[in-house]
């Protein structure tokens, strides 16, 4: 629960968090809410195998501007080291070890502040493409469905 004195992007991620649209996901099994520590938002999102993925993403701006995500290591609270990235299924497209570690980790979706900046995905994707009315499970959505035929490297 917010603060006295948090800002307006705060207090709009935690009434989205607390959505039934955003908890059928969590019921689903997709996704769950690791830590949310204004303006970081960790989850961790289910990938094919069953096992999961970790993200930090950073949600200042929220819903205004999307979130700023990257895969995350829960053990070290530290970004995750592209060896454990996901792999099979389209995700070699989405966490490019080619494009991604220049720019901050960042999946290459359409739905990420990052991506966006570097791509018109929002004239050529616009179904995929983060705007100041889509919520956060709308970027989890974009993931879960990535992470579909993905497995998970465990240590």
């Amino acid at each position: 629960m917010p603060g006295a004195g948090a800002s307006p992007n705060e207090l709009r991620l935690t009434r989205d968090l607390a959505s039934n649209r955003f908890e059928s996901g969590v019921a689903a099994g997709s996704w769950r809410v690791v830590a949310f520590d204004w303006p970081h938002l960790t989850v961790a999102i289910t990938a094919g195998d069953g096992n999961e993925l970790s993200m930090r993403l950073l949600v200042d701006g929220y819903p205004g501007q999307a979130p700023a995500g990257q895969p995350w290591d829960l053990a070290t609270d530290s970004p995750l080291p592209a060896s454990r990235w996901p792999t099979g299924g389209m995700t070699s497209m989405v966490f490019r070890t080619d494009w991604s570690p220049a720019n901050g980790n960042a999946p290459y979706l359409a739905c990420d502040r990052v991506a966006l900046a570097t791509h018109a995905w929002a004239t050529q994707h616009p179904e995929r493409a983060w705007n100041s009315s889509r919520s956060i499970e709308f970027y989890l959505e974009q993931v879960y469905h990535e992470l579909a035929a993905a497995t998970i490297p465990q240590t």
